[in-house]
């Protein structure tokens, strides 16, 4: 028992690349943080003398790719090491669409589940937000892949009522959980054209019309997961772009 113990602690030591997620304080110079990780999925750790070491909290920022390691033995777990690359800094919308994400993936990832390539997604839409001129087919394609990796895929090409592929001039209901389903014309807004949704299938959002159009359908597929309770960063989305529009 005890060498599987401290083989099992052997590997939680090991480094592996992160992103913080979200830190709340805990005790008077400590917190606990959710991080992303490569091998681990989503871990919850408390960073100690976070607060206290001013080299410390500054490494310890969202967007900022880590290396870290941590051990425990229960779901808690205590970080031994952080090594940080450069410091990320996002404002404004950019800083929003950060926050919409992290929050996404604390609300619905398990902890310590592997995340399989929506690591790797994560970390092409960090950098994306970075560059200050992110695309949103960036994030679009990370949200997809989010609801793949939870088991809800949205297959975009296929008619559910049919079986058969999805057709460009045809109009199309979306149910969350079953998918699309063939109408004879565009009755309401809660409707989507077929090219449209070939086009998502293919990756390609660059038109509005698509992306408007992919943004809906992620939003009903998310709403089922994320049930009555609202998103923070949405609101907080929202509240930005009005002040903005004034």
């Amino acid at each position: 028992m005890t060498t599987s113990r401290r083989t099992r602690f052997s590997k939680d030591a090991e480094l592996t690349p992160a992103f913080i997620l979200h830190t709340r304080k805990y005790r008077d110079t400590s917190l606990i943080a959710e991080i992303l990780t490569e091998r681990d999925g989503r871990v919850a750790a408390v960073i100690r003398g976070a607060r206290a070491n001013k080299k410390k909290s500054g490494v310890v920022q969202a967007f900022t790719p880590l290396l870290v390691s941590y051990v425990g033995r229960g779901e808690l777990k205590t970080v031994t090491k952080i090594d940080t690359g450069t410091v990320a800094r996002l404002v404004g919308e950019n800083l929003l669409i950060g926050l919409y994400v992290n929050e996404l993936l604390v609300r619905l990832l398990g902890k310590y589940e592997p995340v399989g390539s929506l690591f790797a997604a994560y970390q092409d839409l960090v950098l994306n937000l970075i560059s200050g001129n992110p695309s949103s087919g960036v994030l679009r394609g990370f949200e997809l892949n989010l609801l793949s990796e939870l088991g809800y895929e949205v297959t975009f090409d296929l008619d559910a009522s049919t079986g058969l592929t999805v057709e460009a001039d045809q109009y199309y209901r979306y149910v969350p959980d079953e998918g699309f389903h063939s109408l004879i014309q565009d009755t309401s807004n809660a409707t989507y054209k077929g090219e449209y949704l070939l086009a998502i299938a293919d990756g390609d959002f660059d038109t509005p019309a698509v992306d408007n159009c992919a943004k809906k359908i992620v939003r009903a597929s998310l709403a089922v997961l994320l049930g009555d309770k609202p998103l923070k960063s949405r609101e907080m989305f929202e509240l930005y772009q009005s002040r903005t529009r004034n």
